[in-house]
């Protein structure tokens, strides 16, 4: 079975080949190096449960961060304001 060929309905809008193709060359990965970095994560002692490989990645994720901090910072006073009366947290 060639699951390059398997069809679903919900992606008939989406030429994946043709986009890939399109994109392939002008993308900022280089496929090589990202292979590199995963097969360096896989050998290291120890290795970070997560790691973030692009620049594109690197990017959003920082984006996302950033969006996050934001928003915890917004609701700090509801996040802390759910203790016991007189609690007091442990050194």
């Amino acid at each position: 079975m060639d699951f390059g060929e398997i069809k679903h309905p919900a992606y008939d809008h989406i030429d994946a080949k043709k986009a890939m193709g399109e994109r392939n060359g002008t993308q900022a990965g280089d496929p090589s190096k990202a292979a590199k970095v995963f097969y360096d994560l896989a050998v290291m002692d120890d290795p970070p449960i997560r790691c973030i490989v692009g620049t594109d990645a690197y990017s959003l994720i920082n984006q996302k961060l950033d969006s996050y901090r934001e928003n915890v910072k917004k609701f700090e006073k509801w996040s802390t304001s759910t203790d016991v009366d007189g609690y007091k947290a442990p050194n």
